[in-house]
């Protein structure tokens, strides 16, 4: 996908604001039907970058995390967000049986995390980006 050149370089982020910050200025760069994966261990910020990204798109309120409902879909912003957490998807019969395939193309944005749990192919216009913990409590965010 062409907008990656535009992203910015590895970001060190002090706290769950700057996190949450990162995720709003990379917005204008991603174009609707855009399917992010996010990829990380538990707590590294992934929901904290979606929470950013919501926010930057007008959602107002609190953005609860998918991990038990799977995908939430986040209305009420300028474009559609879906939230996904694969994390408890245990195989492709899992995935199938949701019906989420066709999801995958959409008229918004659709942020995965776990994305590693998915077993199909992803479309094209998808972009990977990775949050590492470090030792101070930051994290390292990058774009792959």
């Amino acid at each position: 996908m062409t907008t990656s050149a535009k992203l910015s370089p590895d970001t060190i982020c002090a706290d769950a604001t700057a996190t949450r910050a990162h995720a709003a200025r990379h917005l204008p760069l991603l174009p609707a039907g855009t399917i992010l994966r996010l990829h990380g261990p538990l707590g590294a910020g992934k929901s904290e970058w979606v929470r950013g990204l919501a926010h930057a798109l007008g959602v107002l309120g609190e953005i609860p995390s998918p991990t038990f409902t799977l995908c939430q879909p986040i209305h009420g912003g300028r474009l559609l967000l879906e939230h996904w957490d694969l994390y408890r998807l245990e195989n492709a019969r899992d995935w199938i049986s949701l019906g989420w395939p066709d999801c995958l193309y959409t008229v918004g944005l659709v942020a995965v995390e776990w994305p590693e749990r998915y077993p199909g192919p992803w479309p094209a216009q998808t972009l990977d980006l990775t949050l590492t913990p470090q030792s101070d409590g930051s994290r390292l965010l990058s774009w792959t």
